[in-house]
C-alpha cells in the first residue's frame, strides 16, 4: 500500500507499509523514517497510514501504534497516544484520520471501535466520542458541519449537544454500513462511497441518492480515504479496481424524476370522490387545497410512485406540516392516516426517488376548519360579553364609593365647629403641659410655632364665614327680586367658600391634634402614622417657634421625603418629641454659625426620609460648625450638652436615643460632615 501527500513546502511524502519517506530534491533520493524501538523520538510505527499538515504548519502523521506530531527541521517525532495504556498495542491507537476544523480543533478517528477523538495540542489530552466505531474517514462541509464515516454509517456532529448523532434521511435508497471516503461539490451535496455504491446527500433538503449497479457500480470494493475533487468539480473516488470519474452537474441533469400520484381521499374510511359538493371538487392531482369541517378530522390520502425503469428500488416518504414531527417512511399500502387533527392549516407533502436517485415531491394544502364557537366572530362576542360586564361592574362600584364618600363628608361638616372650638381648649392645655415637662426643652419654639401656623387657617375660616354671610343676605334680595340667574352665581360662590372654610378648618384640626399628641404623655402604643407630615409638621414649627423669640433669625429649610414609604407603626408622641428636638438642635447650630458673620454663609436646615432595604431613614442636617470630636462619644448621655450654661438641660438627646432605641429598637446616629454641620440619623426597622 503506498499513500502519497505535499506539503506546503513543496515536499513530497510516500508513506508505505514499512516506512515514512521523504524525497529530497537534492539527491533524488528518498530519505526514510522507521520505528526504532531504542529511541522514543522515533515515529511510533513503521506503517504511516495517514498524514495531515494543519493551519499551523503542524505536520501529523497517524500511524497503526498512535500519533506522532514531526519537526520537520530536525526529523524528531513526539507521540501521542489516544489510549496511553495501549502505547504498545494497536487497537483505538491505530490513526485512521486527521482534520482540523474551521475552529482550529483537532479530530482524530481510529480503528478497532475506538471512535474519534479531540485532541488538545495545548493541554495534550483526547476527548472520545463514538465510542465503538472504527473511523474511515473525517469531513467538515462548507457550513462547517463535521462529518464522521465509519464502518457502522454516517455520523453529523451537534454542536449544541457536543456529540456526534447517526444521519438518517427517510427514504433511503439501502442502508448506509460503512461511509469509505467523502467530498463535497459546489452545490454543498456530499458525495460519498460505501462498500459498492456512491451516495449523494444533499443535508438541506433532507434527500440521498444512490448510484449502485445502474451505472455500473457495485462489481468491486471501494478504497477508504481514496475521494477527490478537481477545481473544476470532477469527482474521483478509487475502488480496489481502479476509479470512478463524473462531474456531478451532468449526472444530475441526466435523471428522470419520478411521478408522485395522490390516488384517493378518505373520511373515516369513506372514499372521497371529486364533485358531489364534497371537498374534492375535480382531479385530487390538480386540487391545491381541500377544506375539512372540524368534525371530519379523522382522513387518509393514497399515493403512489409512477417510475418503471426499476420499480422494487422506488421510495416514498410523507410528512404533515405543522402536524408531524418528522418524515414517515411510507408503508406497503401507501396510505398516510391522520386522526383527529386540529383546527388549522397544513400542507401533506410527499416525496419520492425512484432506483437512479432522482427525486421528486408533491404537495397538498389541507385546512381543518374550526368550529364556530372558536371563530373570529365568536371571540369578537366574547370580547364585547366580556367589556360590557367590567363597564357594568365599574359603575355600581362607582356609585357605591360615591354614595359613602358623600355621607363621610356630611359626618365630617357636621363635627368640624365643635372639633375647633374643642381645639382651642386643648391648645391652651398642651401649651401649659410642655411648660411642665422637663422633656420639652423648646418649649418657646414650640408654643410660637403653634400659634403662627394655626392662625393663617383660623383667619380664612373667618374672613370666608364673614364674606358667605354677605352673599347669603344679597341671595336672599335677588330672590325676593325673582333674579334666579343671579341668584345661581351667589349660590356658586357660597358653596366655593364653604370648601375653601373646609380646608382651612381641617387644616387646623391637623395642626391642634398634632400638637395635642406631642403635649400628651407618650402611652407607649403604636399606630400608623405619616411620618413625612410628621417630620415636615415639626420643622415649620421649630423654625416659626424660633422667629418668635428671635425676629432676626432666618434659615433655609429643606425637604426631601420618599413618597413610597406610606404609614409607619410607631409611637406617634415619642417620634415627635425626638424629631422636633433634633430640628430645633440644629436651627440652634446654624443661628449659632451666622453670628460669626462669615461671608456668603446661608444657615440652611435639610430634613429627608427614605427607605433602605426594611428600614426607614429619617435624617436632620445642618451646616453649623459641627460638634467637637471629643463629644461626639458623649453626646447621647444624660445631662451632657454642648450649650453654654443655662442654654439647654442635656437631656433633649439623652432622651431621644431612649425613645429610639428602646422603645422602637431602632438607632440614632450622628457624624459631622465633610462641608461642615452635622446629621442626625434615626433608624427605624419596619
Amino acid at each position: 500500500r503506498y499513500m502519497v501527500n505535499g506539503d506546503k513546502e513543496g515536499n513530497i511524502w510516500v508513506g508505505t507499509a514499512e516506512s515514512l519517506n521523504l524525497w529530497d530534491k537534492k539527491t533524488e533520493k528518498f530519505i526514510a523514517y522507521k520505528h526504532d524501538p531504542e529511541n522514543s523520538k522515533s515515529i511510533s510505527n513503521s506503517e504511516p497510514i495517514v498524514m495531515y499538515e494543519d493551519s499551523k504548519s503542524n505536520f501529523w502523521i497517524g500511524t497503526a501504534s498512535g500519533l506522532n506530531l514531526m519537526d520537520r527541521k530536525t526529523g524528531v517525532f513526539t507521540r501521542f497516544y489516544p489510549v496511553p495504556e495501549k502505547a504498545s498495542t494497536v487497537g483505538s491507537n491505530i490513526v485512521t484520520s486527521i482534520l482540523e476544523d474551521k475552529s482550529g480543533k483537532l479530530w482524530i478517528g481510529t480503528w478497532n471501535s475506538g471512535g474519534i477523538y479531540q485532541f488538545s495540542i495545548e493541554s495534550k489530552n483526547f476527548k472520545n466520542y463514538l465510542k465503538g466505531a472504527s473511523l474511515l474517514a473525517l469531513y467538515e462541509d462548507a457550513d462547517g458541519v463535521l462529518w464522521a464515516g465509519t464502518l457502522e454509517g454516517l455520523y453529523k456532529y451537534n454542536p449544541d449537544i457536543d456529540n456526534f448523532i447517526p444521519f438518517t434521511t427517510p427514504g433511503t435508497v439501502g442502508n448506509l454500513p460503512e461511509v469509505f471516503s467523502m467530498v463535497e461539490d459546489k452545490n454543498r451535496n456530499l458525495w460519498l462511497t460505501t462498500h459498492n455504491q456512491i451516495i449523494r446527500i444533499n443535508p438541506a433538503r433532507n434527500e440521498i441518492s444512490a448510484f449502485g449497479q445502474n451505472y455500473g457500480v457495485g462489481q468491486n470494493d471501494f478504497n477508504y480515504l481514496s475521494g477527490y475533487i478537481k477545481r473544476d468539480g470532477e469527482v474521483y473516488f478509487g475502488d480496489t479496481t481502479g476509479y470512478f470519474s463524473f462531474y456531478p452537474d451532468e449526472l444530475i441533469e441526466n435523471l428522470k424524476a419520478p411521478e408522485i400520484i395522490f390516488t384517493a381521499l378518505h373520511l373515516s374510511d369513506k372514499n372521497i370522490k371529486p364533485g358531489d359538493g364534497g371537498p374534492v371538487q375535480e382531479n385530487l392531482n390538480t386540487q391545491k387545497e381541500i377544506k375539512l369541517p372540524y368534525n371530519q378530522n379523522v382522513f387518509s390520502i393514497d399515493f403512489t410512485i409512477a417510475d418503471y425503469a426499476n420499480p422494487a428500488q422506488n421510495r416514498l416518504t410523507y410528512f404533515l406540516e405543522n402536524f408531524d414531527i418528522d418524515w414517515h417512511n411510507a408503508n406497503s399500502e401507501r396510505k398516510a392516516y391522520y386522526f383527529n387533527i386540529p383546527p388549522g392549516k397544513y400542507v401533506f407533502r410527499v416525496k419520492g426517488v425512484n432506483g437512479y436517485g432522482a427525486w421528486a415531491e408533491k404537495k397538498l394544502e389541507i385546512i381543518i376548519m374550526p368550529p364556530w364557537y372558536l371563530t373570529w366572530l365568536a371571540y369578537g362576542i366574547y370580547l364585547l360579553l366580556f367589556i360590557a360586564l367590567i363597564f357594568g361592574f365599574d359603575r355600581i362600584m362607582r356609585r357605591r364609593i360615591i354614595e359613602i364618600e358623600r355621607r363621610k363628608t356630611q359626618e365630617r361638616e357636621l363635627a368640624q365647629a365643635k372639633e375647633i372650638e374643642k381645639a382651642y381648649k386643648d391648645l391652651k392645655a398642651t401649651q401649659a403641659q410642655l411648660i411642665q415637662s422637663e422633656k420639652m426643652a423648646s418649649l418657646g419654639e414650640l408654643t410660637a410655632g403653634i400659634a403662627h401656623e394655626i392662625q393663617n387657617p383660623l383667619n380664612f375660616v373667618n374672613n370666608f364665614s364673614e364674606v358667605n354671610k354677605e352673599l347669603l343676605e344679597e341671595m336672599n334680595e335677588e330672590i325676593e327680586n325673582g333674579n334666579l340667574e343671579e341668584v345661581k352665581l351667589l349660590a356658586k360662590d357660597v358653596i366655593d367658600n364653604e370648601q375653601k372654610i373646609n380646608y382651612h378648618g381641617k387644616r387646623a384640626d391637623a395642626i391642634v391634634k398634632g400638637m395635642l399628641q406631642h403635649s400628651r404623655s407618650s402611652s407607649g402604643v403604636k399606630e400608623p402614622t405619616d411620618i413625612n407630615a410628621l417630620a415636615d409638621e415639626y420643622l415649620r414649627l421649630a423654625y416659626h417657634g424660633l422667629r418668635a423669640k428671635d425676629k432676626s433669625f432666618n434659615a433655609t429649610m429643606n425637604t426631601e421625603f420618599d413618597e413610597n414609604i406610606g404609614k409607619i407603626n410607631v409611637v406617634p408622641q415619642d417620634i415627635g418629641r425626638v424629631i422636633l428636638n433634633l430640628i430645633s438642635n440644629a436651627f440652634y447650630a446654624v443661628n449659632e454659625k451666622k453670628k460669626e458673620q462669615i461671608d456668603g454663609y446661608e444657615p440652611t436646615v435639610s430634613v429627608g426620609t427614605k427607605m433602605s432595604g426594611s428600614n426607614l431613614m429619617i435624617s436632620v442636617e445642618d451646616n453649623g460648625n459641627g460638634i467637637p470630636q471629643t463629644a461626639l462619644d458623649k453626646i447621647f448621655q444624660p445631662f451632657f450638652t454642648t450649650k453654654p450654661t443655662g442654654k439647654g438641660t442635656g437631656l433633649g438627646l439623652s432622651m431621644s436615643y431612649e425613645i429610639i432605641t428602646k422603645a422602637h429598637n431602632g438607632e440614632l446616629k450622628v457624624e459631622n460632615n465633610l462641608t461642615g454641620g452635622a446629621t442626625f440619623t434615626i433608624i427605624l426597622p419596619i
